[in-house]
């Protein structure tokens, strides 16, 4: 792992808290691919209202942090979805707190 990712893990990303960010991401047919398959399976899943069973395996420092943590620590002021020559373009304007 990088050093500055794994310091950003580390310190829970507080280093970048008040920046802004904004810019135009291109997505490719196979990212959209697994955002589509991964939706498809999460209906497929049973209730979540019983307890999971917690992996056996020791957190790591370096583990990848949370995605839905991380989230949680945006915010979006801004998305726009469009095609543009047969690509899929985001237009996204956010911040971290």
């Amino acid at each position: 792992m990088h050093p500055v990712q794994k310091h950003l893990f580390d310190t829970n990303f507080r280093d970048l808290s008040g920046t802004k960010l904004e810019g135009t991401i291109a997505l490719s047919d196979e990212l959209i691919n697994l955002g589509i398959l991964d939706f498809l399976q999460q209906l497929q899943k049973p209730d979540t209202d019983t307890p999971k069973a917690k992996s056996e395996a020791p957190a790591a420092s370096s583990a990848m942090p949370n995605p839905a943590d991380l989230l949680k620590m945006v915010t979006i002021e801004e998305v726009k979805y469009r095609t543009e020559a047969g690509r899929t373009m985001v237009d996204i304007k956010a911040g971290i707190k």
